[in-house]
């Protein structure tokens, strides 16, 4: 059964930011150094418009190969940037490893 990693991260933007400074930046992240980094699957944003909430998933192939790009962020200058917009107080991150349904047999 194949899985990946999945990285849930929950956040606001500092007052002052816009969500036009976020997905600009975004934008260059999803074409930048993430993409050479082993494992890596993808990155998406999704906002919740009543909490003014943002919900970032980002998928590796493995835990390692996600804890290396984390461990590396700090060199990253887009996610210096990244960092300087983020509410730090609000963000939450969680783990999960993806799972997929076995299909269902046949008789």
């Amino acid at each position: 059964m194949p899985t990946h990693v999945v990285e849930v991260a929950t956040f606001k933007l500092k007052p002052g930011v816009s969500d036009g400074q976020l997905l600009a930046l975004e934008a260059r992240i999803r074409t930048g150094r993430i993409t050479q980094m082993a494992g890596y699957i993808s990155r998406e944003l999704a906002r919740d418009e009543e909490r003014n909430e943002w919900l970032m998933l980002m998928r590796f192939q493995e835990r390692h190969q996600m804890d290396a790009w984390i461990a590396g962020l700090k060199d990253v200058e887009d996610m210096r940037e990244m960092a300087a917009l983020l509410d730090r107080a609000s963000m939450t991150m969680r783990f999960f490893t993806h799972r997929e349904p076995e299909p269902a047999s046949t008789r």
